[in-house]
């Protein structure tokens, strides 16, 4: 049984190879392939590799930046040092400032319906 095994970074990636594949690999010659060639592969390794990153040292996603940047923007606030790189900064600074958010989205919603009447 053939295992295929590289460390990158601080993460082993594992797999083993079919008895299928075991065969066609005997009727091989030696060739080495470019894995920037493989269609997905850069994407899967950036999937493997952000969950492999402990939750509190996550990236935030683009949709929790801009809704930081939009609730510090819309009640003028500033953002805390590290909201774009951390991702449990993020959410704590829209936790803490999303009912005020929700509110004012409220009370513009209210006058803006009753301006258009």
């Amino acid at each position: 049984m053939n295992i295929i095994k590289f460390k990158l970074g601080n993460i082993t990636y594992q797999f083993t190879v079919s008895k299928q594949q075991e065969a066609l690999l005997s009727l091989t010659d030696e060739v080495t392939i470019d894995l920037a060639t493989w269609q997905g592969f850069s994407e899967a390794l950036d999937d493997s590799i952000l969950k492999a990153i402990p939750e509190a040292l996550a990236p935030p996603s683009a949709q929790e930046i801009k809704h930081a940047q939009t609730i510090a923007h819309e009640l003028n606030l500033s953002l805390p040092e590290g909201y774009t790189k951390q991702v449990i900064i993020c959410r704590q600074f829209i936790q803490q400032h999303i009912t005020a958010h929700q509110r004012l989205l409220s009370m513009f919603n209210s006058v803006k319906g009753k301006l258009l009447k």
